[in-house]
């Protein structure tokens, strides 16, 4: 009878846990980009206070994926050129495109305007290109890592500026 009954209880044994669902971070479109946007302020104003002269600021800390690829290759560019960007960014406008709830994927368009940002080069001298415009549209993809919002993608775009106005 206890054989019978250890048998019967093998069947019984709990299987593996089921892995929980992510908690979706947001409950509606308009929420998961004002949050997107506020990401990439909060990005674009320590990268602003990095270029002060702020060593505790670390703009990398918003980026993962090729963003944060780009971003280190783009710094390991400058110095090894013996450049530094100076001055602000500022945000002109911000739009989000597309919002996928499941993953908290989010695609946006931003419009920065870098007229005050200069390419400096190790004498001091000006070194910005003459044909780079004032303002510029970068396509972006900001996503989930964990419980907050980080900047995955984010690649020049042919838009203008005017075409994103919010």
């Amino acid at each position: 009878m206890l054989v019978a009954a250890s048998i019967g209880m093998v069947g019984c044994a709990p299987g593996p846990s089921p892995k929980p669902t992510p908690t979706p971070l947001f409950t509606s479109e308009a929420d998961a980009f004002k949050a997107a946007e506020q990401v990439y302020r909060d990005y674009t104003d320590v990268g602003n206070a990095a270029r002060d002269g702020d060593v505790n600021a670390k703009p990398d800390r918003y980026l993962a994926g090729t963003a944060l690829e780009d971003e280190i290759a783009t710094q390991r560019q400058l110095t090894e050129q013996r450049l530094k960007v100076l001055g602000p960014i500022r945000i002109v406008s911000f739009r989000g495109m597309t919002f996928d709830p499941a993953s908290s994927r989010i695609a946006a368009m931003v419009c920065l305007d870098a007229a005050n940002a200069r390419v400096i080069d190790a004498s001091g001298k000006d070194v910005t290109p003459a044909a780079r415009k004032d303002q510029g549209v970068l396509d972006l993809v900001i996503s989930r890592s964990r419980d907050h919002l980080v900047i995955t993608e984010s690649k020049s775009s042919d838009a203008e500026c005017s075409s994103i106005a919010s």
